[in-house]
């Protein structure tokens, strides 16, 4: 091979290698970049699915089986899960219905500058109002009435009110009588009109506590006794003594305490969350959730409760036939009726202490003054907004009527009680 030949197949050979060199660069290169795009992309799915994996162990939390007892009108954890919206609308302090039926110039309905539907709020916002609810102290320094939206009035209860109403002279603002068994309206005053309800609403909060715990369930009384108002009924509960739910459901029910509310509250909010490490704020505002959920259950269409034990709060409105409503259903509940019939009760504490409580309602109590011997039950309610009011349950030969009295006078409360339980049992 002569020397030009060869120096022309070294340029040849040299031309290959680099074309080569250059192609296999190039290869690199794309494939470098595809892992990129490839790890990109797996980074995002695998955030989502981060997200999507943490919102399903939730899901898969909130459907563990429960401890709780089986009740008629019990509201599960996953149906108190199911009826999350109803907490935004709750604390928003609202519950709508976009299908409501306002009848205008009923006398207990009135037309309010506030009729705003605010349950597309935030839910952080909402849930924050419903950790801390405004109690009012004074509520000539609160516009409450601007919480309050117009009060629904569909054809279910325009059909319950269809009756010719009794002449019954009482000193309530607003008033109804129920024929317990049917549920039929047997006189009204006022039934939709928004007033407060103090410590009555302690039957709602006993209801939930039944639904969702056995009374011999042993709660310790922790620091979200230090969440009641200064000025609030109590059962003298202390930090570390040791209850059983029927203890607490007794201390609410006779001596009215706002702190054994609160002690059920928390305890029944941290099993509901699956959560016992939550803050007394978290656990509360998870019970005043379950609360409106199960009045919603119960049939209340004009109602928003803030607070476990009733005492006035912003946002927080009910009405006599609500009331009336939550009344025939604590009516329902042997453990209930049993202890407010009782005048007084001694409890022993799992933790040592022993105490008696007097009940607060003079209708049960022999030589009170206002003894009225068919009466059951059921509870009292006093506080500045909602004046004097009673839930009571009375039975004779076989019949049972429940009325809801609502911002009475101190001895009024006692006689428009009794004038309607022997209207309805005579």
């Amino acid at each position: 091979m002569n020397k030009k030949s060869l120096l022309g197949l070294i340029l040849f050979a040299s031309i290959v290698i680099a074309g080569m060199f250059l192609t296999t660069e190039l290869l690199i290169n794309q494939s470098n970049k595809a892992n990129t795009s490839i790890d990109q992309t797996r980074l995002t799915e695998e955030d989502s699915t981060g997200d999507k994996t943490a919102n399903t162990d939730k899901k898969e939390n909130i459907s563990k089986d429960s401890t709780v007892n089986s009740y008629s009108s019990k509201i599960t954890p996953t149906e108190a899960a199911d009826n999350a919206s109803i907490t935004q609308e709750a604390s928003a302090g609202f519950v709508t219905n976009t299908t409501t039926d306002i009848t205008e110039g009923e006398p207990w309905l009135s037309a309010n500058p506030s009729d705003t539907d605010t349950s597309g709020d935030s839910l952080a916002a909402s849930s924050a109002a419903a950790a801390k609810p405004q109690l009012i102290y004074d509520s000539t320094e609160v516009d409450y009435q601007a919480y309050i939206p117009m009060m629904q009035y569909d054809s279910d209860l325009k059909a319950a009110l269809n009756i010719s109403n009794p002449d019954i002279d009482i000193d309530a603002e607003a008033a109804i009588l129920f024929d317990a068994d049917t549920k039929q309206v047997l006189y009204y005053k006022n039934p939709v009109k928004a007033v407060f309800p103090a410590s009555t609403l302690k039957l709602l909060t006993s209801i939930v506590a039944l639904n969702w715990c056995s009374v011999d369930e042993e709660v310790t009384i922790g620091d979200e006794i230090t969440m009641i108002a200064s000025d609030s009924t109590r059962a003298y509960l202390k930090q570390g003594q040791i209850l059983t739910i029927r203890n607490l459901l007794e201390g609410m029910l006779l001596p009215s305490g706002n702190d054994a509310a609160y002690a059920v509250a928390a305890y029944v909010g941290r099993k509901s969350l699956y959560n016992l490490q939550a803050s007394k704020e978290e656990a509360v505002t998870e019970f005043v959730r379950l609360m409106n959920a199960q009045a919603k259950e119960i049939g209340v269409k004009n109602s928003c409760f803030k607070t476990p034990d009733g005492y006035d709060a912003v946002g927080q409105y009910t009405t006599a036939y609500d009331m009336g409503l939550i009344g025939i259903a604590a009516a329902g509940f042997d453990t209930i009726t049993e202890i407010a019939h009782k005048s007084s009760s001694r409890n022993s504490f799992v933790s040592g202490e022993d105490v008696t409580w007097n009940n607060t309602n003079k209708l049960i109590t022999r030589f009170s003054g206002k003894y009225y011997s068919p009466t059951i039950g059921l509870k009292t309610g006093t506080s500045t907004m909602a004046g004097r009011c009673i839930i009571t349950a009375a039975k004779k030969d076989g019949k049972e009527v429940i009325c809801a009295i609502m911002d009475s006078t101190a001895v009024g409360r006692w006689e428009d009680a009794i004038a309607l339980m022997k209207y309805g049992l005579e």
